[in-house]
């Protein structure tokens, strides 16, 4: 299922205001018989894949065991230490211990392995919002974690439809997840979006990516705009730039630092002359307006190229579908749902 969670909501009581009122409220409601529909919901969902971190389940949480056996997702848990903050191990079956809070985890001494290595986390949570906002145990542990994470980790939370509220309180340190997984499905969080953002997302779910695409006011049309909305590198925002070789459409992916060289990308293709293409053909071939054009998932099939300047990064930010949205994304996801293929077509420089 793909949709926002406006699809799954249950109102929470209108009397319960405070965490403490919500949490009591939240841990009387039955989870565990949805269960296994909410992991299968998962399970078949295209953008799970790669390096997975999951939990151990602790009692009244959703068990995601049959998740750690896909063959498509390597699966990471963490540690709870006795101070500091979670760590994160392989997950070996063979190798948990029982934590004093009921739930198992990695013994010490299992192999570690990096924030920058995630691809997918999996938030357990008493309760989400429809924005996204999680409710916890109150211990701060995941919001630490999620605060470390590079920002194109996707991130899910679990629960069931019932404990998808309209509103939790929220402070200045918590954080959203960008998609709820329930017994219903997987479903995006936050605001709505415009159409073209819309379909932007539909589109890179089905091709394995989950994009959370968010808006700025101020825009994006440009790299060097970009780069201040989110506050990256000028390089880490992979721009998508329609040309025209011998009169064919090709989309060329690169980093904003860098300059498209029409002879490299006509020597490239074999082709005699390539130029930018007008406005009028970027919305006529791609169904988008310049400076929102998305990287994948276009009805036209075009050949697609990245430059190969762009592999110095593992996350990029990539259009979302207007000039004024974007997502970061994992690079090698990015390239995959594109079907670019590699190249040298750039020079450095903006222009």
């Amino acid at each position: 299922m793909i949709g926002d969670s406006s699809s799954v909501l249950s109102v929470e009581p209108r009397t319960l205001k405070t965490k403490a009122e919500l949490r009591s409220w939240a841990r009387g409601v039955d989870r565990l018989a949805a269960a296994g529909r909410v992991a299968r919901s998962l399970a078949d969902w295209p953008p799970l894949h790669g390096t997975v971190l999951s939990y151990l389940a602790m009692p009244r949480e959703i068990d995601l065991g049959s998740i750690h056996e896909l063959s498509h997702c390597q699966i990471a848990v963490t540690r709870t230490p006795s101070n500091g903050p979670l760590t994160l191990h392989i997950y070996e079956p063979d190798r948990l211990e029982q934590h004093r809070l009921g739930f198992e985890q990695p013994t010490r001494g299992t192999p570690e392995i990096p924030l920058d290595d995630i691809d997918v986390v999996l938030v357990p949570g008493l309760a989400f919002d429809r924005s996204g906002h999680r409710l916890g145990h109150g211990k701060g542990y995941y919001d630490s974690l999620l605060a470390d994470l590079p920002p194109g980790v996707i991130r899910i939370g679990v629960t069931v439809d019932a404990l998808v509220v309209n509103e939790l309180p929220s402070e200045s340190y918590d954080q959203r997840v960008a998609w709820i997984a329930t017994e219903s499905g997987v479903v995006r969080a936050g605001d709505p979006l415009p159409d073209a953002a819309q379909w932007v997302v539909a589109r890179a779910v089905e091709l394995g990516v989950a994009p959370d695409v968010r808006r700025f006011e101020e825009g994006t049309k440009t790299s060097a705009d970009a780069a201040a909305a989110v506050g990256a590198e000028l390089g880490e925002i992979a721009k998508s730039i329609l040309f025209e070789v011998d009169g064919e459409p090709v989309l060329v992916i690169c980093s904003g630092d860098r300059r498209i060289s029409e002879t490299k990308l006509a020597d490239h293709l074999g082709g005699s002359v390539a130029r930018v293409a007008s406005l009028d053909v970027v919305r006529g071939v791609t169904g988008f307006v310049a400076g929102g054009t998305p990287s994948l998932g276009l009805d036209t099939p075009i050949k697609v190229v990245a430059d190969g300047d762009l592999a110095r990064y593992r996350w990029v930010w990539s259009a979302g579908g207007t000039p004024d949205t974007l997502y970061p994304v994992a690079l090698d996801r990015l390239i995959a749902a594109s079907g670019a293929r590699w190249a040298d077509v750039t020079d450095l420089g903006l222009k």
